[in-house]
């Protein structure tokens, strides 16, 4: 009953002040709205993963916060603004639960559409023109790579940089060392640089050195094995190793599973690092990087432990280490701490009609159990499934009057918090018409065949329809979204301009005329531009081995028709689908020998460009 009545408690406040207060002076009233534009992604440019969404407003006033639309759904209301910027990080690899299984809620390799409603302080509202955004987090394309040293048959000693070059149509993750098929290490910046210590090997033998190459998805390039020969004069070593216990510092409270990280030198080459704990010898780790994971809860609560090293180098040199003490406590404290808990949409004082969704953000160190949602003081649903939106059908509760919602948070041990309360004016008449804008064909463009005609069109409310006209001629009423019709411009006079347009109607019979879009029909083609192009990969002068992908860019005016490959003047193989690549199987060919690749590109009427050769080595 307490928290019911502390949500009226802003609301008696504004009455008690109104009866006190002289009498105020009514301003006239402020009509216009707000305005917005998408700044960023730019329209058509494909994204992946994280994406910051930046929405310029400005208001004749103020502008009081700015609604996030992703396929005309709201996803976040930002009501902090910076130099007229609004920001929302959109997560392109978003999930939902469907039927038991998780799936992406935005489609891969299809456009999305953008947009943003922009209020000010009394409720003026204005909707952006939408723009696309394609989702492309699906990378299936392997990186390139090779051995730049050393080189097969290479005499080596001592501290031997393997390096490797490494290129990826998106980024490298990491490059994978191996020794005799042995993982050495990675490295994951370039240069691709690997110190390969080979005092740590028996001298006066060959040894095989390969290394794998991962892209950011997860793409695997094999680079094929090279033989060197190690040539070590060993010496008398006397000098013993170096080091430190680096983590976890001296004196610190652990719990659970703690890290012992140690670092270690040597003039020549380390064998082994060996730990011990309260004086008991725990482990001998033989190969960098040298850390032990400790399980602290199978240790004496509440007291100290003492972690000490010795350093052992390949010579047999022993080095003690200065030992560290750190204490044991796996007991976590009573959790007295409330949640935090904000009303992030609605914002306060916005004008809302419809059904509108009421977003709350809870954070708690033990977790948050519920949400309950109150309307006007009564308790209206609880949520205990973040992300804790509710939806609130506002044409249920009294017309053209302020509404007061609260939300209080429970975390996992029962502590409470109690949102502050907004309070938000309900209207649900809606005389605001809708817009949209024909983002495909663009203006003056030349189209032939059949054409996608794309609209995107918006609304405060929502949109009921679009109908489309060419020449003035309705064509079709598109209902659903997104709004897309495919004309055949074979049916059109050919060489003459040609007229798109729309009109979009809301859910409230408000109308909106879309700007139209003028094109020329030609489906009389009339190419005399050859294609253009280059082998990619390889590159001239590499050596390669093992299988070789062999790729090709081209590009034409009105398009390729297909990609013919060449090794030696010889056709291997055709290609009439991008990318044009042909895996090329080099084992068979004699080591050292010499190849010729080549490739001719062919575009849709027949003209045809013979792209600059590339010479390879063949070394397996």
């Amino acid at each position: 009953m307490i928290m019911k009545n502390m949500a009226y408690i802003p609301l008696f406040c504004i009455l008690i002040y109104s009866c006190t207060e002289d009498p105020i002076t009514i301003p006239e009233p402020d009509t216009t709205p707000p305005q917005a534009i998408v700044l960023y992604p730019i329209d058509g440019e494909p994204v992946s993963g994280e994406v910051v969404i930046e929405v310029r407003s400005v208001d004749n006033d103020r502008v009081d916060s700015v609604q996030f639309l992703i396929n005309q759904k709201r996803v976040f209301t930002d009501s902090s603004q910076s130099n007229d910027i609004f920001k929302y990080t959109w997560d392109t690899e978003e999930t939902v639960m469907v039927d038991g299984a998780q799936e992406k809620l935005y489609a891969e390799d299809q456009f999305h559409y953008i947009s943003a409603i922009a209020y000010d302080p009394i409720g003026n509202s204005y909707a952006s023109v939408p723009t696309r955004s394609k989702v492309d987090n699906i990378d299936n394309e392997p990186p390139t790579a090779f051995f730049l040293s050393p080189f097969a048959g290479q005499y080596v000693s001592d501290v031997v940089n393997i390096e490797v070059i490494a290129t990826d149509n998106d980024s490298i993750q990491y490059v994978s060392y191996f020794i005799n098929n042995v993982l050495q290490g990675y490295v994951q910046e370039s240069p691709y640089l690997f110190p390969w210590n080979t005092n740590l090997v028996e001298s006066g033998n060959f040894y095989s050195i390969h290394a794998n190459v991962k892209d950011l998805s997860n793409n695997t390039k094999t680079i094929a094995p090279i033989s060197v020969f190690v040539d070590n004069g060993l010496e008398n070593d006397v000098t013993p190793p170096t080091g430190a216990i680096v983590s976890p510092p001296a004196g610190l409270t652990v719990s659970g599973d703690v890290q012992i990280i140690i670092s270690a030198n040597d003039n020549r080459a380390m064998k082994e690092v060996a730990l011990s704990i309260n004086g008991t010898y725990i482990t001998t780790i033989e190969q960098p990087p040298f850390f032990y994971s400790w399980d602290t809860s199978l240790e004496q609560e509440d007291v100290e432990h003492t972690i000490s090293v010795v350093l052992i180098d390949l010579a047999g040199n022993e080095a003690p280490l200065n030992p560290i003490s750190v204490v044991v406590d796996n007991v976590a404290p009573a959790d007295i701490n409330p949640p935090t808990v904000v009303i992030m949409s609605p914002v306060a004082g916005q004008e809302l009609s419809g059904t509108i969704d009421i977003e709350v953000i809870a954070n708690d160190n033990t977790g948050i159990n519920y949400i309950e949602y109150y309307i006007d003081g009564q308790s209206y649903s609880v949520d205990s499934i973040p992300p804790y939106i509710q939806e609130w059908d506002t044409e249920t509760a009294e017309d053209d009057m302020e509404h007061i919602i609260a939300a209080v948070g429970y975390d996992n041990q029962g502590n409470s918090t109690l949102a502050t309360p907004i309070a938000v004016y309900i209207n649900n008449w809606d005389d605001i018409a809708p817009s949209g804008q024909i983002q495909n064909p663009i203006p003056g463009q030349t189209v032939n065949g059949t054409i996608s005609i794309e609209i995107t069109a918006t609304d405060n409310i929502g949109v009921d329809n679009v109908e489309l006209s060419i020449n003035g001629i309705p064509r079709d009423t598109l209902s659903d979204f997104p709004y897309v019709y495919d004309w055949d411009t074979s049916q059109e006079i050919d060489d003459q301009s040609h007229v798109i347009s729309a009109v979009v109607s809301d859910t409230s019979g408000n109308i909106g005329f879309i700007p139209p879009v003028s094109v020329i029909v030609d489906n009389q083609i009339n190419d005399s531009t050859p294609p253009t192009g280059l082998i990619s990969n390889p590159i001239s002068g590499q050596t390669v081995s093992g299988t070789v992908e062999i790729t090709v860019l081209a590009q034409d005016d009105y398009g390729i028709e297909n990609i013919t490959f060449f090794i030696d003047g010889i056709n291997i193989s055709n290609d009439n689908t991008a990318p044009y690549s042909y895996a090329w199987d080099t084992t068979a060919l004699e080591n050292g020998s010499e190849h010729t690749i080549s490739a001719s590109i062919t575009d849709v009427v027949g003209h045809q460009t013979i792209l600059q050769p590339v010479l390879v080595t063949v070394s397996n």
